[in-house]
């Protein structure tokens, strides 16, 4: 296993509920990664890797900035060279708070801060909270401050989410901070609100990133619960029950059942699979492969219960 960016999703609480989030975050949620845990997995990933990047985000993790903060120095001390955050910027309502943050964590080591700022936040975060949240972090010097933005096409696109979003980057321009775009991922919330707005597209084929996704996975992201995932819900093993570093080291993805099926043949040859019997699988339903694997793979979470989140 050639990891080279380890994040960790610290918390699956979220001040706001936005209607695309893939994770279904929200204030009802409960969960925080345990500092020790999270230590440890940095401690554990390093001894095996050499890292080029490390990420926190949520949920939204500024909600426990001592965590959060802690974890990214100790990121810092051990030589990590890309420390990211990725934040909806709530924490900068306040400037004067905002400032503080923003200097603590760019003496913690943070390289990149990622503010969440898009059509899908504005109803839960006001504008002001990002724009404060980046101006702090731009004075504080970290070296790059960009907005992360979530579209369903494009910013030119005419669909009433992108069209607002365009609007919004619009009134942020004088700022002059480069805008992150990320395409909406079909899941969780996403999948339940804006269903009519992702094109239909063939289940047929591999994962797009079978090589890097599940033949020689390149990132590991792990949950307040230990689970280490290379792709959504797809863990391989929980870090609290198995040493992390064991769990990378030993990665095989011919011995994981799942994982073997979908790099041999897709998300589709999971059906030809015992374990879905019973499954009633109407392929009209689902927008793209990777929709069907996820759902695939909640169906047989009781079989598997030592490999899914």
């Amino acid at each position: 296993m050639n990891i080279k960016r380890l994040e960790f999703v610290l918390t699956e609480k979220c001040n706001s509920r936005c209607a695309h989030c893939q994770g279904s975050h929200s204030p009802e949620r409960e969960g925080v990664m345990e500092i020790e845990d999270g230590l440890n997995y940095l401690e554990e990933t390093t001894s095996v890797t050499e890292l080029d990047s490390f990420m926190i985000f949520g949920g939204e993790s500024m909600l426990y900035p001592e965590r959060t903060i802690k974890l990214f120095r100790r990121a810092k001390d051990l030589g990590i060279p890309e420390i990211e955050l990725i934040t909806n910027g709530f924490w900068g309502r306040d400037p004067e708070k905002a400032r503080k943050l923003a200097f603590q964590l760019k003496e913690a080591g943070v390289t990149d801060a990622l503010i969440s700022v898009d059509a899908f936040h504005l109803p839960h975060i006001p504008l002001d909270g990002p724009r404060n949240a980046a101006i702090a972090s731009r004075e504080a010097g970290i070296k790059s401050v960009r907005w992360n933005v979530a579209i369903l096409e494009s910013v030119v696109a005419s669909n009433k989410y992108d069209s607002q979003t365009k609007q919004l980057l619009e009134v942020l321009a004088p700022l002059s901070i480069e805008a992150n775009f990320n395409k909406i991922f079909p899941q969780g919330r996403a999948i339940e609100n804006l269903r009519n707005f992702f094109p239909k597209q063939s289940l047929e084929g591999h994962c797009p990133e079978k090589e890097t996704t599940l033949v020689n996975p390149d990132c590991i992201s792990l949950d307040p619960a230990g689970w280490a995932s290379i792709c959504w819900n797809l863990a391989i093993g929980n870090a609290k029950k198995v040493p992390l570093s064991r769990l990378l080291t030993n990665y095989d993805w011919r011995k994981h059942p799942i994982i073997k099926a979908l790099v041999e043949k897709g998300p589709l040859g999971l059906i030809d699979l015992p374990q879905w019997e019973g499954f009633d699988f109407q392929e009209e339903e689902y927008i793209d492969k990777c929709e069907l694997c996820c759902d695939l793979r909640k169906f047989v979470q009781k079989t598997y219960p030592e490999m899914y989140t």
